[in-house]
């Protein structure tokens, strides 16, 4: 059994930043039990469906990047607030990973943060970019065969509408040598991040006494057990 807990959660996103040196957005749209993909048409993990997203922009937001990442790559709009938080998906590249980080090195640690939307709380139409052939897949026909490695271990979950936090190491773009990976029930992102920003704002506005840290890992329970 694997069990995630929010202080747990933190220390491993913690030390995963102080490693990271590319961080990205990933989000999925659904329509029903319809999901959106998009053919990578260059670039990065080109020829490989995937959802829609990119690297994180100086001076901006996670959430502001899903968004204008969907726009650019799928045309269609939707509000930050109306992204979903599903996950946080960490990621080793042995070799060349193809993506520079932002001094111009190649960046061999990714940090994937996984939203996803409703087509209701989008604007536009779909509709093909330079860089992402979209197309709509039944949630039970992913194509996991045309698609990165790690996503056969992760997705379904999401698809189902559990919450996932995983560590992948691949030696390079096609080979997966290993991965943990924490299914959590549906909502378990969100709630921990309601009950991180409740507590900020109790510290940071009201002035309770006690650190931020501190007050987060004594928030309590376990956001959910799964097995993997």
């Amino acid at each position: 059994a694997l069990i995630a807990t929010p202080d747990r959660y933190r220390a491993r996103a913690d030390h995963a930043a102080m490693q990271a040196n590319k961080l990205l957005s990933l989000v999925f749209v659904f329509d029903g039990r319809s999901v959106l993909l998009g053919l990578k048409k260059r670039g990065f993990g080109q020829g490989k469906y995937n959802g829609f997203g990119g690297k994180l922009e100086a001076g901006e937001v996670m959430r502001a990047c899903a968004a204008r990442e969907l726009r650019e790559e799928a045309g269609l709009s939707v509000p930050a607030a109306a992204l979903v938080r599903r996950g946080v998906l960490n990621f080793h590249m042995l070799a060349d990973s193809g993506m520079k980080g932002a001094d111009g090195t190649i960046a061999s640690r990714l940090e994937v943060h996984v939203y996803s939307c409703s087509l209701g709380d989008a604007e536009g139409e779909v509709a093909e970019s330079e860089e992402m052939a979209p197309r709509w897949w039944g949630c039970d026909q992913v194509p996991l065969g045309q698609m990165w490695a790690d996503d056969a271990h992760w997705l379904p979950h999401v698809l189902a509408g559990g919450d996932v936090l995983g560590d992948f190491t691949f030696a390079d773009q096609a080979t997966l040598v290993s991965h943990s990976l924490d299914k959590l029930p549906p909502g378990a992102m969100r709630l921990d991040e309601q009950r991180t920003r409740r507590l900020r704002v109790d510290h940071l506005v009201y002035g309770v006494p006690g650190s931020l840290d501190e007050a987060c890992a004594q928030s309590g329970g376990n956001l959910g057990q799964s097995r993997a």
